[in-house]
């Protein structure tokens, strides 16, 4: 894939939240110009994880991005036995950091 690689990391429950949904639109759009993104769910982020309901994770996966949990944070909420959406690969926060020392585009939390 061409282009820039970029890192966005969603830390706050994804439901009833316009400025949520905002952020993982953007992070749709980038992967449409054709950048890598990938979006780690964190904190409450994760529940978007556990859901069939958040259409924006199977568009980026289908654009050829990747959407990862933070294992520590399924963890906390009791989320490691649940089935997570086919979508999200977990992943530990040595992970994000390996990611975003090779970002050369955005990285930005939210």
């Amino acid at each position: 894939m061409a282009g820039r690689s970029h890192v966005l990391v969603e830390s706050q429950a994804v439901w009833g939240k316009p400025e949520a949904g905002s952020f993982l639109r953007e992070a749709v759009s980038l992967a449409e110009a054709g950048d890598r993104v990938v979006l780690y769910l964190v904190d409450d982020g994760v529940f978007a994880a556990v859901s069939d309901g958040v259409p924006e994770l199977a568009r980026l996966v289908e654009l050829g991005s990747e959407v990862w949990a933070d294992e520590l944070s399924l963890g906390h909420r009791a989320l490691v036995a649940t089935r997570l959406s086919p979508f999200v690969r977990v992943k530990a926060a040595e992970a994000l950091d390996r990611v975003v020392r090779q970002a050369d585009g955005r990285v930005a939390i939210h």
